[in-house]
């Protein structure tokens, strides 16, 4: 860290982003964001020593700005949780020209099991805590909100039926869905301060240490959110491994303790309500990937593998709304 922060204040980067021409470097692309633009490990030489950091452009436009004044406002009030430093950024007013410098983790290791998600789990409520009112209106996430979900899938009334049957639902089944999860009415009781992208893919471990990574669409959301993008959310991008029911809910239960340890339980019919909104949410998602099949919009064999995991999904949570009737602790 210090040997980095000595280059910075040597002034290793232009404001164009680019490292200056008499400082050896290499870089090495990580990924490639929505817009195009790619992030690096960039990788110096100086003083016989290579250091390495990772280099961000702006991946998402509309977000400029945004991942610097979190740093500065929100995760300094939540210390508990690991989360990577902006060491250097631009000034640039432009979003195409915005740039941020973090610190490099090293080699991250990103999965899928149910035991990372455990141990994620218990660091979630500390930014669910924060006040809403911490974060300006205008911060928004990528997804609809559960109202507009059920207004969706209510128009959608034929072609939900019919992917019902198709999984194998019977009529009780689908007046089941219809009445007691399309129709809910509660699950908008608690909004938080959502990280707003907290699939396993923004989740790292470094020695045994949970890092959360892309902090750019934190907003305020239903409490569910996050845990959904943890545990449910499916993509045509990656393969989602499905958890069983015993994960699940040793998932929100330990998510439900720590809340209770910090002295703000949650409600008594939390683990029910999570359900249901996966339900929802895995609904929607599978008449999104039937319009995306019809239109091609994706590599076809990725749409039907995230289909499948969408369709797992909703049979286990919907069938565990059932067994219990929705009565959970």
């Amino acid at each position: 860290m210090v040997k980095i922060m000595v280059l910075m204040d040597n002034q290793i980067f232009l404001e164009s982003g680019h490292v200056r021409d008499d400082i050896p470097h290499v870089r090495e692309v990580i990924y490639v964001g929505r817009n195009g633009q790619k992030v690096e490990r960039i990788h110096i030489q100086a003083d016989d020593t290579t250091t390495s950091f990772i280099y961000k452009p702006l991946t998402n436009y509309p977000n400029k700005g945004k991942e610097v004044w979190l740093q500065e406002n929100v995760h300094v009030r939540i210390p508990e949780v690991h989360i990577p430093k902006i060491l250097y950024y631009s000034q640039e007013l432009e979003p195409e020209k915005e740039w941020m410098v973090f610190e490099d983790l090293g080699e991250l290791e990103h999965n899928f099991n149910s035991d990372m998600m455990l141990k994620t789990a218990e660091f979630i409520p500390y930014w669910h805590l924060l006040p809403t009112s911490l974060l300006p209106e205008e911060f928004d996430g990528h997804s609809p909100r559960v109202k507009e979900i059920q207004s969706f899938i209510l128009s959608k009334d034929v072609q939900m039926r019919q992917i019902c049957q198709r999984l194998g639902f019977l009529d009780d089944d689908i007046a089941y869905f219809d009445q007691n999860i399309l129709r809910y009415d509660h699950l908008d009781l608690e909004t938080v301060v959502s990280h707003g992208d907290l699939y396993p893919l923004n989740i790292g471990e470094v020695n045994h240490t949970i890092f959360i990574f892309d902090w750019e669409y934190v907003h305020t959301n239903s409490v569910f959110w996050d845990l959904y993008s943890l545990m449910d959310i499916t993509s045509p991008q990656y393969r989602r491994l499905v958890i069983g029911q015993d994960s699940r809910l040793a998932i929100l239960t330990k998510y439900i303790s720590v809340r209770e340890s910090l002295q703000s339980p949650t409600h008594g019919s939390f683990i029910a309500e999570y359900h249901i909104f996966s339900a929802l949410y895995s609904m929607w998602l599978l008449l999104l990937i039937e319009e995306d099949i019809a239109q091609e919009k994706f590599e076809k064999s990725a749409l039907l593998r995230q289909y499948n995991e969408t369709s797992e999904i909703l049979k286990i949570v919907f069938d565990y709304l059932k067994y219990t009737n929705g009565q959970f602790f």
